[in-house]
């Protein structure tokens, strides 16, 4: 029986390319986004496979901070699409309760979290201690630096400008972080 192929939903490519880089999609980057299965200018499809958000967020990493590192863009690009993904219905619930929450509980629901926007991403949390724990995600390739920008935006939004997500080992089909906070507010 074969896998069932990796999806993801539009919610997420909502949060990038329609909220968080508004108006910041050249006609060119548009123009190749078409090509490989994203057409800004329709409806967004129910569900894009994960290869193709690869290359599309591998596209507009490049045209957007081409003096970047791709390491550095991509996360760049994880951070942009929380600040999008707030603006939508899904993440303006989800992001709201995060303080209230704080970064602990966020994180033991990171699996749940990452569910609303695809059908794939497995995870496991090691605590490290009072503020510090891993995080293993099932994440291929360079979406490993879009899901960093990701998870930092998101345990900031829980705890404060004192957070830290490093990546700490990697392969090519999964990623530890390790994620460091602060005390909420600080």
């Amino acid at each position: 029986m074969a896998a069932a192929e990796k999806l993801v939903f539009p919610t997420i490519v909502e949060g990038l390319f329609v909220r968080g880089l508004s108006g910041k999609v050249s006609f060119a980057l548009k123009e190749q986004l078409r090509k490989e299965g994203l057409d800004l200018d329709r409806p967004l499809q129910p569900a894009y496979s994960l290869d193709t958000w690869a290359r599309c967020v591998a596209l507009t990493a490049r045209s957007l901070h081409p003096e970047q590192p791709e390491p550095v863009a991509w996360r760049m690009l994880g951070e942009r699409m929380i600040d999008g993904y707030r603006d939508t219905m899904v993440g303006r619930a989800l992001l709201g309760v995060l303080r209230l929450i704080g970064p602990k509980r966020m994180l033991l629901r990171t699996q749940h979290s990452f569910r609303t926007g695809n059908n794939y991403t497995e995870v496991r949390i090691t605590e490290r201690g009072e503020r510090e724990a891993d995080l293993w995600l099932n994440e291929p390739g360079l979406l490993r630096y879009f899901k960093q920008g990701v998870m930092l935006a998101t345990v900031r939004a829980a705890s404060g400008p004192a957070t830290q997500v490093d990546v700490v080992q990697y392969d090519d089909d999964s990623v530890t972080y390790r994620v460091t906070w602060g005390v909420p507010g600080s």
